[in-house]
């Protein structure tokens, strides 16, 4: 080993453990810089106060993050710059994401911590956004049915006891004895129940 080879080793060793520390602080820094507002009052306010942002809305927020990740920029800055044109789908704090949230939130942090292909991966996730989001409309159009028998079972009722009410002196009568009063509280709980189960059933489905 000549003497040159010898008096550069301790340059390259220095050399490669500050390349090593380069890298690790900017993976700490990056880290760091995931888009998560802290948990104060008045951004826990800001969130509850708007709705949150829907499947197809998260969908788009990961399309534009992956199209500037494609061109060569760092995850943090397409993620800062998406925001700044989808600005309602900023990252709710900690512990309050829904599901699509936590999806995209997950996303994110698997990217930064695994590395790799980040494009690919924010276009999976964008792809099942939509799935859900296609799977919900179904839903909710196979279930419209089902509201609009729930309206019409709920109202018919009141509508036929308030044209009675309205049109008969002996039906006013029978409502005003105790024992009409009884039928007439009863049958308004039953109609009451019945609207808040099928609210229920539907809402389950549609979940």
């Amino acid at each position: 080993m000549s003497p040159i080879t010898v008096s550069l080793a301790p340059v390259g060793a220095f050399a490669a453990v500050l390349a090593v520390a380069t890298m690790v602080h900017a993976s700490i820094a990056d880290a760091r810089s995931v888009p998560t507002q802290p948990a104060t009052p008045r951004h826990q306010r800001l969130h509850r106060r708007r709705p949150p942002p829907t499947a197809e809305q998260w969908a788009a927020l990961l399309d534009a993050v992956s199209a500037e990740v494609r061109t060569g920029s760092s995850l943090t800055v397409a993620h800062r710059h998406a925001l700044t044109a989808h600005p309602w789908c900023d990252l709710p704090p900690t512990g309050h994401d829904d599901e699509h949230a936590a999806l995209v939130r997950h996303t994110l942090h698997s990217i930064r911590t695994l590395g790799g292909p980040g494009a690919v991966g924010l276009d999976a996730a964008a792809s099942l956004l939509r799935e859900r989001a296609a799977l919900r409309a179904e839903v909710a159009v196979h279930s419209a049915q089902a509201r609009l028998s729930a309206r019409v079972m709920t109202t018919v009722p009141v509508a036929f006891c308030a044209w009675s009410l309205a049109s008969s002196a002996s039906f006013r009568r029978a409502w005003l004895s105790p024992i009409g009063l009884v039928c007439a509280v009863c049958g308004g709980l039953c109609n009451l129940c019945g609207w808040w189960w099928m609210r229920y059933s539907i809402g389950r489905v549609e979940r």
